[in-house]
């Protein structure tokens, strides 16, 4: 079944799951805005959680029918399934700490994964589109936080996650050693054809600490201005 996976980064089908990302960040977030009412964004609320849970539940229980499941590689212990289970944490209890980490594991790692997408052991259509739809869903949550919801970064935001994203990784080393996973892509390097993994094992993570901490600096970059703005106003109204 390799005929489902495309051969290079930028395949017809990527390309096509692109587009269905940016159509779900966009039209989403818009009819929530601009259409329905509060009581109807907290349904939608409830059913982007049980969304963002129910595919990856589905998706499990069609990997165990198939005796494909493995405890060492199919928990959601890869950042982008911490993600699933954030955002949906994020969007039901508005959690500050919650958003903030969701906001910046969410779209640094969800936009990462759908760009330079590692499908190693997919290998039908099914698993392809849980793939890509999985992580556009927690790129749609954190933006449903933003533009519906109103919730935003704090200053600090951006050092409290680079710190716990460390944190996280130093637990996901020793759980891997534990089980023998590869949970973080900390032991072995990943199949995927992310210009950023440079060298074999443990320099490759250098480089994903580097990339990914530029990332998060870049997505952070508007909320300087954001803040910036907010600062002139607060001394604007105070003068």
């Amino acid at each position: 079944m390799n005929e489902f996976i495309p051969p290079d980064v930028y395949g017809q089908l990527h390309i096509k799951y692109i587009l269905m990302g940016l159509a779900m960040w966009t039209i989403v977030p818009l009819i929530g805005k601009k259409i329905l009412n509060n009581t109807q964004r907290q349904v939608a609320v409830y059913l982007l959680v049980i969304l963002t849970l129910g595919q990856e539940i589905i998706n499990d229980s069609s990997l165990m029918y198939q005796g494909l499941w493995k405890f060492s590689t199919d928990l959601p212990l890869h950042m982008c399934g911490f993600s699933l289970i954030l955002t949906s944490w994020a969007l039901m209890s508005k959690k500050q700490e919650a958003f903030e980490l969701a906001f910046f594991w969410g779209i640094a790692g969800g936009s990462q994964a759908i760009l330079t997408p590692d499908l190693t052991g997919i290998w039908n259509p099914f698993g392809i589109f849980i793939f890509f739809f999985s992580h556009s869903l927690v790129i749609l949550n954190v933006i449903w936080m933003i533009v519906v919801e109103g919730m935003r970064l704090r200053k600090n935001s951006f050092l409290n996650t680079v710190i716990l994203t460390n944190g996280f990784a130093f637990i996901m080393t020793i759980f891997n050693s534990m089980v023998g996973s590869n949970y973080w892509y900390l032991c072995i390097k990943p199949l995927s054809n992310s210009p950023f993994l440079i060298g074999e094992w443990p320099f490759y993570i250098v480089g994903i600490q580097f990339v990914g901490i530029i990332m998060m600096g870049l997505i952070y970059i508007p909320w300087l201005l954001y803040f910036h703005r907010m600062t002139l106003q607060s001394d604007s109204t105070t003068a």
